[in-house]
């Protein structure tokens, strides 16, 4: 007999509709046959779910049977099919009626002894199981929190192939997940208020979150940059539904942990050694990046100039865009990435040229090769530039308090919130129509910009920049115009591409 179930396939972020058909019954020599473009682990489930089939008391089928996986355009990959593909063996030989399973998507991997054990993008599945307007979804217990996020899905985490069996066949009790409440308000793990000193470079940072400008932080070691970089996520405003929505596609795609308690921003701080797959995506299976999983979050790229040139160059354009696009032979993929990246580096090979407390060792040649390492266009996607300085050791014994990163944040909200009234986005992605309009200054502060951008060598590119700090600096203060204050201020942080050439 032919039986069918319904189930999903991951490409990229996004879930496509795969059926599983198994015919039974056919005549010719007894054997498993499968079709539909499966890879090595899907063709290898044919062990699993045998196996899983013995030991859970089904009969196994005793002619040849065929397994379609359609659309046969599609390349199947994963072990993500052994459920349905067991529970249509089961329909089409007659050892129980599942008719309830027109109603669910199904998805797991096998082990031998029947139980299920956790798939990637069950948050993915679930969406589209609700595009396809079905009841709900059937997924292992270990990954089925995350598809609980999805509204008028019932989630059903079961533990393995039996209780599979009784749901369909409405023997079960079992009833489906609840839906998660999410907490809005998510308590602050990194305070920077817990960091002394270094007044301008909180400064920078609460000028970068407002307008989410990305940021290059330069000094020596031991001055807090990598401290202040991790306090970011907690002075960024909570996600918004669309935006958590958006993050959870691209982490359930991943196979990561979701927190299912709070709405909180990634912070991905990737090792210097990654790959150009590892840091924008791809792969033999193309799969989303670090700076796609950092999607309305923090891309943190410690020691920059440690890092391979040829990856460092990919980021340009993502920065820019805030997509990444991957093609290959048999299509393209394209991943989000709208991402505050922040990185730091040393002024030199030995981090201490400039500081007051220890001399340089490193020769004009060294000092020369190690900057080179960053080039112009890469400094130029950088709209902030600071060089730090260590922190006074007598900061240490200061009574006086440091602002919360509750107090700081709070700015930031009522800045962005004038943002996206404004012109519905933050002021770092304002297009060419949106920042004449937006960044509107008099006659006058245009001359001096003009003059000072070209004093410094600075790009077209730099100049619009410089114009978008000096708008997020003035909705800070809540100022209707940009004034020339808020351009000189923006001003100090665009020249360190100039120097650096």
């Amino acid at each position: 007999m032919l039986s069918v179930m319904d189930s999903g396939s991951l490409q990229g972020v996004d879930a496509l509709p795969i059926q599983v058909e198994v015919n039974t019954g056919e005549r010719g020599e007894l054997r498993w046959v499968m079709v539909g473009l499966p890879d090595a682990a899907v063709k290898e489930s044919q062990n699993r779910v045998f196996s899983a089939l013995g030991n859970c008391g089904f009969t196994l089928p005793l002619s040849r049977t065929t397994i379609n996986l359609a659309p046969g355009n599609v390349r199947k990959e994963g072990p993500m099919y052994d459920l349905p593909i067991a529970l249509a063996i089961v329909a089409a030989t007659q050892q129980a009626s599942l008719a309830a399973s027109s109603e669910f998507l199904i998805a797991g991997e096998l082990s031998l002894s029947g139980a299920l054990r956790p798939i990637p993008g069950a948050f993915n599945l679930a969406l589209l199981a609700k595009k396809q307007g079905k009841r709900g979804v059937i997924l292992p217990a270990a990954c089925a929190s995350s598809a609980t996020f999805v509204d008028g899905i019932k989630v059903y985490g079961l533990r393995n192939l039996q209780e599979c069996v009784e749901l369909l066949r409405g023997e079960s009790s079992l009833i489906p997940f609840k839906p998660h409440n999410l907490q809005k308000e998510t308590p602050i793990v990194q305070d920077i208020g817990a960091i002394r000193g270094q007044r301008i470079a909180k400064r920078v940072v609460e000028i970068a979150v407002a307008g989410s400008h990305n940021l290059l932080l330069i000094g020596p070691p031991g001055c807090g940059k990598s401290m202040i970089a991790k306090c970011i996520p907690e002075l960024m405003p909570p996600p918004t539904d669309e935006e958590w929505l958006e993050m959870l596609k691209i982490q359930s795609a991943c196979g990561l942990e979701v927190d299912t308690v709070h709405r909180r921003r990634l912070f991905r701080s990737p090792h210097h050694n990654v790959s150009d797959a590892g840091l924008i995506g791809g792969g033999a299976i193309p799969k989303p990046g670090e700076i796609s999983l950092a999607h309305h979050g923090v891309l943190f790229l410690d020691e920059l100039p440690e890092f391979h040139r040829s990856v460092l160059e990919m980021l340009r354009q993502p920065l820019e865009n805030g997509t990444v696009t991957i093609v290959r032979s048999n299509g393209k993929l394209t991943f989000p990435c709208r991402t505050l990246c922040v990185a730091a580096m040393n002024p030199c090979p030995c981090g201490y040229m400039g500081s007051r407390q220890r001399p340089c060792t490193c020769s004009q040649r060294q000092v020369q090769q190690y900057r080179s390492r960053l080039s112009g266009p890469l400094l130029d996607r950088f709209d902030l530039q600071l060089e730090m300085q260590p922190v006074d050791l007598s900061a240490f014994q200061s009574t006086n308090a440091e602002e919360s990163s509750k107090t700081v944040r709070a700015r930031i909200v009522e800045a962005r919130k004038v943002q996206w009234e404004r012109e519905h986005t933050c002021n770092a992605y304002l297009t060419a129509a949106q920042l004449e309009e937006t960044c509107a200054c008099s006659t006058k502060n245009l001359r001096w910009l003009q003059k000072a951008c070209e004093q410094l060598q600075l790009s077209a590119r730099a100049y619009h920049k410089v114009l978008r700090i000096a708008r997020t600096i003035a909705d800070l203060e809540k100022a209707e115009q940009i004034q020339q204050h808020h351009l000189m201020e923006a001003m100090q942080y665009r020249c360190l591409d100039r120097a650096w050439r």
